[in-house]
């Protein structure tokens, strides 16, 4: 039996990588992918691009979301005791044939420079190089990593979550968050997350908010959060969040006067790239459900729920606060802030 070994930092998987892991799959009986980890070497790689740590693990779980299915096992390679290249061949390669579970007689890599390193310290095991010149796939993962948007089509479907910049939209009732989001999400060609308490208090409920319980908001806040991740899976370069967890805290004290016991393990001030915060400069709509609907309620409920935001931990003067007193100029006003959030911090524009 032919066993293959696929080396590599993946750091992020594109499409490159998964088409040249199709290719030696189809060229040997059994593939092992294997991911480098080198902690420090990778946060300064990420840290010079402007994003986030890529874990080793969080690269192990991407390539197998992808591989899944075809018998191909992704396995992680911590490298961190080891020298760098070229001192730490002889090191890499003894790990490497620790790692993989079985001998093998054939790497699969891409870049044609690592030869004559593979030749010296894997004496007898073939070195393939697969499209070494990138003509099907022009794309490296240090272009993705310093330009995502730019290059998205290239991410791999899994880690593109990752990369997609995450907008919330909040505020106080009847301040149009609904609309907007939509609004947002249609414009940028992308997905969204509608704000669930409203319908659950529809249909939990029967609309009258003096029913709910304390454990009515913390099933809104899972389902919030479960319908959140599912919106960002599809998400394309940005995803909008109509309401988060801190809006469910707020509307607990509200209605029953304390927050639910599992509401503030979902609030999280690291989760958004940009926060939208509407105020209460629009009309009120009265739709059966809203109950604050005096300008001096409105007004007051909008200053809470940003103390709210402080108190958990969220920077409140780096929200982008909105208030124009018409809809045309609120969405103007919106675009203006997602396109500088993608401008200024991600790298490139979309």
């Amino acid at each position: 039996m032919k066993v293959g070994v696929f080396p590599g930092k993946f750091l992020p998987p594109h499409r490159g990588h998964i088409t040249a892991i199709l290719r030696a799959h189809a060229l040997c009986d059994k593939l092992y992918v294997v991911i480098s980890k080198r902690t420090q070497e990778d946060g300064q790689l990420c840290k010079s691009a402007g994003i986030a740590y890529i874990s080793g693990v969080l690269r192990q779980r991407w390539l197998s979301q992808e591989l899944q299915g075809l018998g191909i096992e992704v396995l992680l390679q911590n490298e961190d005791a080891m020298a760098p290249f070229p001192q730490g061949w002889g090191a890499y390669a003894s790990l490497l044939k620790q790692t993989v579970p079985q001998p093998f007689g054939v790497i699969y890599g891409g870049e044609e420079s690592y030869r004559e390193g593979h030749c010296r310290y894997f004496p007898g095991i073939e070195y393939k190089v697969l499209d070494p010149q990138r003509t099907q796939w022009p794309i490296s993962g240090t272009e993705i990593r310093n330009h995502p948007y730019l290059h998205w089509d290239y991410i791999a479907g899994s880690a593109r979550p990752f990369f997609a910049r995450k907008v919330l939209i909040t505020g106080p009732e009847s301040c149009g968050k609904t609309t907007l989001t939509r609004k947002l999400a249609k414009v940028y060609c992308t997905s969204w997350s509608e704000e669930l308490g409203r319908d659950y208090q529809h249909d939990v409920v029967g609309g009258n908010g003096d029913l709910f319980d304390l454990e009515d908001f913390n099933r809104i806040t899972h389902l919030q959060y479960e319908q959140d991740l599912t919106a960002l899976r599809s998400a394309n370069k940005v995803c909008f969040f109509d309401t988060d967890a801190v809006v469910t805290a707020f509307f607990s004290q509200v209605f029953l006067g304390q927050v639910a016991s599992r509401v503030e393990s979902f609030i999280d001030p690291a989760k958004y790239d940009l926060v939208i915060a509407l105020k209460p400069t629009v009309p009120w709509v009265a739709d059966g459900m809203r109950e604050l609907g005096d300008q001096a309620t409105r007004e007051l409920s909008f200053d809470q729920l940003m103390a709210l935001y402080q108190s958990y931990g969220f920077d409140v003067s780096n929200f982008c606060a909105i208030d124009a007193p018409d809809y045309y100029q609120r969405l103007e006003d919106c675009i203006a802030a997602v396109e500088k959030s993608l401008y200024d911090n991600a790298g490139s524009a979309i």
